[in-house]
């Protein structure tokens, strides 16, 4: 009994310290493995990508100075790679109680615009 309230602290505790929000920036980086050698986690469609100066979103894990953010459809990849080389800012949502499975946080849906809207 005492395992089960455990349990239940420790899922409410991060349900409550769940975050959510919108952040905007130009993409700074974008990785897509090949499906040949990382045959989990990382397959494709599966990819990441930063946005420049945005060291903070929630609790979302670092990966070298920013934020890292996952998507996983072929179509987000390539809003990313359009707004990559046009050089335009993106505004995407984020929840930091979505991970993939290497424990960073999926964006959850991604605007372009001039500029983009936050919501």
């Amino acid at each position: 009994m005492k395992k089960c309230v455990v349990l239940v602290l420790i899922l409410f505790t991060a349900f409550v310290n769940a975050e959510t929000g919108y952040l905007k920036g130009k993409i700074e980086y974008v990785r897509i493995h090949d499906k040949s050698i990382h045959t989990s986690v990382w397959m494709p469609p599966v990819f990441w990508f930063t946005l420049e100066g945005v060291n903070k979103a929630g609790t979302c894990p670092i990966w070298g100075e920013n934020v890292l953010f996952v998507m996983d459809t072929e179509q987000a990849y390539s809003m990313v790679i359009a707004a990559y080389m046009a050089e335009k800012e993106v505004s995407i949502r984020f929840d930091d109680s979505l991970l993939n499975p290497s424990k960073f946080c999926k964006a959850t849906y991604m605007t372009l615009g001039s500029p983009p809207p936050l919501k």
